[in-house]
């Protein structure tokens, strides 16, 4: 895998939509967020644009894209929001020149795809942490700048990332590589050129506003893909707004109990990976740690050189 250049204070960061539609208003706090942390952001041309419910066309969003990494003086590209697209732009982009130019990004929601394609077709460590718009534009998040910043940085203290409220739904320690992010794209990938791998993988998983029962499917899916058979430990997300109802009589670790019951890696559950008050930036495609009795990842690098 290629590691991107750290970022250093006063470099260009790019901000381009490859997926829904921004707001304009989330956009500028985001800017304001990440100029705050030392960084120059540069806009893509179509950020805001909109065509139906994507940011621009196709072609308008891998343009911006593209032409981020083919500009010397952009160091990151971060992305703007998730909502849907980046499916239907990763056929415009072009890998030689991405590996010519290795360079962060950082997404996630809908922008996993994209991190995936980074990962498996252009050999790129790819971050999966906030967005401009989609997250420091709705969200104070705090912590989550900071370890932004430090990870992005290869600050020395950014390589642990621990969940106090986390929850061990198998214990037990592990070493693999990162991989995931959204369950309904990691299924979207499936039988593409940009599907996941997940052998030898401490596996991300998150999802927002999806039923238990949808949950279910996505999970029995990937494992009747063989998604889970040669992993190494899973860490899933807080899950936002996918819990039962009241009445029903189980809850969403019952779910995940269910699909995990003969596998013997551990399990931690209800941690910041997405969608929530604060959100982890980590590195695909880099080793780390699971550790169970401390609720946290260690990473062996923070993934940039």
């Amino acid at each position: 895998m290629n590691r991107p250049k750290a970022l250093k204070k006063g470099d260009r960061v790019g901000v381009a939509a490859p997926a829904g539609i921004v707001s304009p208003d989330a956009l500028q706090k985001g800017v304001n967020a990440i100029e705050r942390m030392g960084f120059r952001v540069i806009l893509g041309q179509h950020v805001l644009s909109r065509h139906r419910f994507m940011a621009g066309t196709d072609r308008q969003r891998a343009d911006d894209l593209m032409a981020m990494f083919a500009d010397p003086e952009i160091k990151a590209i971060v992305c703007a929001r998730g909502g849907y697209g980046v499916n239907r732009v990763l056929p415009l982009l072009k890998p030689k020149i991405i590996r010519a130019n290795p360079k962060i990004v950082v997404g996630s929601s809908d922008i996993t795809l994209l991190l995936i394609y980074l990962n498996r077709n252009c050999s790129l460590v790819a971050f999966h942490g906030p967005m401009a718009a989609g997250s420091f534009g709705r969200q104070a998040m705090p912590r989550s700048r900071k370890q932004f910043r430090q990870v992005l940085t290869g600050s020395a203290d950014a390589g642990r990332f621990r969940s106090a409220r986390g929850r061990v739904l198998r214990p037990g320690q592990a070493r693999g590589t990162l991989a995931g992010g959204n369950l309904t794209l990691m299924c979207r990938s499936l039988k593409t050129p940009y599907e996941i791998r997940t052998a030898g993988a401490i596996l991300l998983i998150e999802d927002v506003n999806e039923k238990p029962y949808r949950i279910d499917g996505m999970l029995w899916q990937l494992r009747r893909a063989g998604k889970f058979k040669d992993v190494r430990g899973i860490v899933f997300g807080e899950m936002i707004h996918c819990q039962p109802a009241k009445h029903d009589a189980y809850d969403l670790d019952d779910v995940i109990a269910d699909c995990f019951k003969d596998d013997p890696f551990p399990i931690l559950a209800n941690c910041p990976i997405a969608h929530g008050k604060e959100m982890w930036t980590l590195p695909l495609g880099v080793e780390a740690g699971l550790d169970t009795p401390s609720k946290s990842l260690t990473l062996h690098d923070c993934g940039v050189v």
